[in-house]
């Protein structure tokens, strides 16, 4: 009932605004309205639920902490440059690794709790596949291709990918300074750990958007279907 009032109310928006303007759905709106009474549905409220209550929980506690006293600040030595005059070419991958870590460990705690990790905090892809599967047939039918869409896109994730992206600025326009020139030496070990986290990152992003243009497609075509069954009654009736 929800979902056909959801619907009948975008649908009333639609047609009732300029033709130039179209249907807008809130994101939220969209995922509930696809996922509505279905096995992922209620497994993603349940975990969002989980984890917020947890997020509150340790903003309370972090704001208790801050409140205990400032410490005096250190006064730090070294201008940047190593031995010669020569710039510190090194790569500070325990804060590189610390931010991604920090992002993917508020979206592993909603993940864990919806079922998609093992216990070692792995993608559990036939968990997710299951779940895709108990949506509306037509919608899972659409995001059959999912596991390996996801999979190939979670591959490309790596730094050199990442900083290489328009995001990233890696067009931007920058003065060439022979002299300023660094290659760092990266630890392969460090490299590997950094990039496994971003590849978790990728795939749930994959997922997430590939969900997003499935969902707006059904609703469209239901949208459209309802439409037309309208069309078809006003007409029976006027004969």
């Amino acid at each position: 009932i929800a979902i056909v009032v959801c619907l009948c109310a975008a649908a009333y928006a639609e047609f009732d605004k300029p033709e130039e303007q179209g249907l807008y759905l809130d994101p939220h709106m969209m995922a509930a309205m696809c996922s509505y009474g279905t096995d992922i549905g209620d497994k993603m409220k349940e975990a969002h639920d989980v984890c917020s209550a947890s997020d509150e929980a340790e903003t309370r506690r972090r704001r208790g902490k801050g409140k205990r006293g400032k410490g005096k600040k250190g006064k730090g030595k070294g201008k940047g440059k190593g031995k010669g005059g020569k710039k510190d070419c090194t790569v500070d991958f325990e804060t590189v690794m610390d931010f991604f870590q920090e992002v993917w460990d508020r979206k592993a705690c909603i993940l864990s709790n919806a079922g998609w990790l093992d216990s070692e905090g792995n993608i559990d892809d036939s968990a997710i596949m299951s779940d895709i599967d108990s949506l509306a047939p037509a919608l899972s039918n659409s995001l059959a291709d999912t596991k390996d869409l996801c999979m190939n896109r979670s591959m490309d994730a790596t730094l050199e990918n990442l900083f290489a992206s328009e995001e990233f600025g890696a067009h931007a326009v920058m003065p060439e300074d022979e002299d300023d020139e660094c290659v760092p030496e990266i630890d392969p070990e460090q490299l590997l750990e950094v990039e496994i986290v971003l590849q978790k990152l990728a795939f749930f992003r994959c997922v997430h958007e590939n969900f997003m243009d499935g969902c707006g497609n059904y609703i469209l075509e239901a949208v459209q279907s309802m439409m037309m069954g309208m069309v078809d009654e006003t007409t029976t009736v006027s004969y």
